[in-house]
């Protein structure tokens, strides 16, 4: 069964930020149809910098340590 857009998105997130480097938004974007910006919410990853949970880097964004220990908060911060 095809995966719908909302489910791609999620699981992208979910599989991107359980790894060490992240998400890269040309990957994210191919895999999804819709770019990483167009799929989060702007004001939750920004809380989620300044809290220390996730932190951009030259090809995305990726979770901390901490942020990989509490990644359904941030999954679902990111969502809205």
């Amino acid at each position: 069964l095809p995966v719908d857009r909302e489910d791609a998105v999620t699981e992208a997130l979910m599989m991107g930020l359980r790894l060490a480097e992240g998400i890269d938004t040309a990957r994210f974007a191919r895999q999804t149809g819709v770019t990483l910006d167009e799929a989060i919410d702007d004001a939750g990853l920004a809380r989620l910098v300044a809290g220390g949970f996730v932190e951009p880097h030259a090809a995305g964004i990726r979770a901390t340590t901490a942020g990989r220990a509490v990644l359904n908060a941030v999954i679902g911060t990111l969502l809205g």
